[in-house]
């Protein structure tokens, strides 16, 4: 099986997913296989994934939230509050509806390496969900990205933020609504940034919260961070003398 795997419909998306399920085929044939997985998942917006967390993107640590992390759910929704105040009101409902509904939402925190055309980026995702409740195999998501720029190796601090608001819509593809602040100056959002870096250092090796599934082995943007930093926010394996401390509010 060569590297240009193409998924025309539902059959054969089955089908391979049933081998990898299978998991019997060689690395790299599982790796041509879930990519072709991943396009026709993309094509169709099935599930969670989503093009600005898949391309130029490796994620190098993944961690899953629970009921006690409610206060940087408050934190989020603070931010961007404070940011955007004109976000249009489709927009607005959605995100309160996602994060104060009855039911707490799905959520996760991606710390990410970005080659932005040639512009590199470490960030945090602050990414929250639900399943769509007309369709189960599609996925309502709300992201949050905060990014510090990466110079000669050295992380500058939070210079960009980044929102995509995504619930699911048969009839467009594209974010309901996306929105970036450059060079944001609420400190708000630097405290959310603070934490955030605080998390990847103080959750590395807790096993209760690391999220992590056979399948991203095989997926290009899940990995271990690329580029050598010798100073940054979030973790850098065997290196604790890279991080940053938080400044101090």
């Amino acid at each position: 099986m060569d590297e240009n795997i193409i998924l025309t419909n539902d059959h054969d998306y089955q089908k391979i997913q049933s081998e990898l399920n299978a998991g019997k085929k060689p690395s790299k044939t599982l790796r041509y296989m879930m990519q072709a997985l991943e396009n026709y998942r993309q094509s169709k917006k099935f599930g969670w994934s989503r093009p600005w967390n898949k391309y130029d993107v490796v994620n190098f640590q993944s961690f899953r939230l629970n009921d006690s992390d409610v206060q940087l759910r408050r934190s989020a929704l603070d931010v961007i509050a404070a940011q955007w105040p004109e976000m249009p009101e489709r927009a607005q409902r959605f995100i309160d509806e996602l994060l104060n509904g009855e039911a707490a939402p799905l959520g996760f925190v991606f710390f990410q390496e970005f080659n932005d055309d040639g512009n590199l980026f470490e960030g945090a995702v602050l990414s929250y969900g639900r399943i769509n409740k007309d369709n189960r195999r599609y996925r309502d998501r709300l992201d949050l990205i905060l990014e510090s720029p990466v110079a000669d190796g050295y992380s500058v601090g939070l210079s960009r933020i980044r929102i995509y608001v995504d619930p699911f819509n048969e009839q467009d593809k594209k974010p309901l609504w996306q929105g970036v602040i450059d060079n944001p100056v609420n400190p708000l959002a630097h405290r959310l940034f603070n934490r955030l870096a605080d998390i990847s250092w103080a959750w590395k090796e807790d096993s209760s919260r690391i999220w992590r599934h056979w399948i991203t082995e095989y997926i290009d943007y899940f990995g271990p961070r690329q580029w050598p930093v010798q100073a940054s926010y979030f973790y850098v394996p065997g290196n604790p003398g890279a991080r940053i401390a938080s400044v101090a509010e």
